[in-house]
């Protein structure tokens, strides 16, 4: 086969092209630090790329979901705390008054305590996180407690979801805490009514009907108690879904980073041996260049 000083030339040309191209390649990996920055690079890669980063976005917005739940959560847990200090107190009262040896004014002094602790009682009921009212179910964004200790919100449960799946409400009825179902005290104790009973009582000094509502407010102390333990079943799977998602999430970018992110250092050795080749490359094209048909006469 006959080679030409044409055929050469494209030769030359032809090798100057495949390293320039690589080169290229190459500082746009040292810049990006990606080996895979659009499906042609690698559509295999490219195609797992994308569908790595799709997970990961989901468990991001599933680690959004935990922690708005968590808030929820946490504060409902804070609400319910306190109102068994608040049950504690009125226990504590009505422990005092109900031995028939106090005065009127004592009495009269603990009924006002005692309408305090009820007003209490409603604004826990309607204890808020961002605006919304995390006892009113799906009416959360009005009080669902009126001054009366009316419940006006819903009995809906509020789902987050914390895995593909995986729900879990984040949210009590406060119908079913504070009254007991609605109507009141259809599922379990009227506590708004039994501070009502006990205010009028202790209005009337009447001291057996004050004794009365002792069982009541035991029965109360433990219906909230029950409530603030499930609360605390809930928090427990939430945090162990937290855990296996950061597992997963962590696996997951590991992998991402695989397929996607450079060996920086090895890019950067290969684009110096890259940048050598063509400086010789090109070195050799110029003295190929200057060969004429004088040169072998």
């Amino acid at each position: 086969m006959r080679v030409t000083q044409n055929t050469t030339a494209n030769l030359v040309l032809n090798n100057l092209q495949t390293i320039r191209k690589r080169t290229e390649e190459l500082e746009q990996q040292a810049s990006t630090g990606y080996k895979v920055s659009k499906p042609s690079d690698d559509p295999v890669s490219a195609q797992q790329i994308l569908r790595l980063k799709g997970l990961i976005a989901q468990g991001d917005q599933y680690d959004r979901n935990i922690s708005n739940g968590v808030a929820w959560l946490s504060m409902g847990e804070s609400a319910m705390s306190e109102m068994g200090n608040v049950l504690s107190r009125a226990k504590e009262l009505t422990v005092q008054m109900a031995n028939g040896t106090n005065n009127p004014n004592s009495l009269k002094a603990a009924q006002n305590e005692m309408m305090q602790l009820r007003s209490q009682m409603v604004l826990l009921g309607n204890t808020q996180l961002n605006g919304r009212y995390i006892f009113g179910g799906f009416k959360n964004d009005t009080p669902p407690f009126d001054p009366a200790g009316n419940f006006t919100g819903t009995d809906d449960d509020i789902m987050v979801e914390i895995d593909r799946g995986a729900f879990v409400p984040i949210n009590y009825s406060g119908g079913d805490i504070l009254r007991g179902g609605t109507p009141p005290g259809s599922t379990g104790t009227d506590i708004i009514g039994v501070f009502d009973n006990l205010i009028a009582a202790l209005g009337a000094g009447d001291q057996a009907a004050i004794q009365a509502e002792l069982p009541n407010l035991e029965a109360s102390t433990a219906q909230v108690l029950s409530v603030r333990t499930d609360l605390g079943a809930r928090m427990n799977r939430v945090e162990g879904a937290r855990n296996v998602l950061e597992e997963m999430k962590y696996s997951l970018t590991k992998v991402l980073s695989d397929k996607r992110d450079v060996d920086f250092m090895q890019v950067v050795s290969d684009l110096s041996k890259q940048q050598t080749a063509y400086e010789a490359a090109v070195a050799a094209s110029a003295k190929v260049s200057q060969i004429s048909l004088l040169d072998y006469m």
